[in-house]
């Protein structure tokens, strides 16, 4: 009776481990499959939204009025600063098309890169 038991748990904790697993993995190929589409959706631009984001962090975007580190995330969540400015700041950098700031997907991206950084 203890084999049965025993092997009926084992069974049970298997299933419960790779059914898991497979949600796990559907989930992470949803999102992958969500950048591959805003990326291709904007294939005229030079940057991603998340380069864009990490170049506006390290403070690439100073000249056009956007502070670098923890005073961007600060006036982001102040809402200080929006996704748009940093497009804006981009493209007087030229390394975005200036059509970049009507691309709605491409302005939720950066909006979703910046509001990850504050976790």
């Amino acid at each position: 009776m203890k084999r049965f038991t025993i092997a009926s748990l084992s069974i049970l904790c298997l299933s419960l481990a790779t059914t898991t697993a497979v949600k796990a993995e559907n989930r992470v190929q949803h999102f992958m499959q969500l950048d591959t589409m805003i990326i291709s959706n904007t294939t005229n631009t030079e940057v991603t939204p998340f380069e864009l984001v990490n170049r506006a962090y390290q403070g690439a975007y100073r000249m056009q009025g956007i502070p670098g580190f923890s005073a961007l995330l600060t006036d982001y969540s102040s809402r200080k600063i929006t996704a748009k400015d940093l497009v804006k700041a981009a493209i007087e950098a030229n390394q975005l098309p200036s059509e970049t700031q009507n691309d709605r997907d491409f302005l939720w991206a950066v909006d979703i890169q910046l509001s990850g950084r504050q976790l």
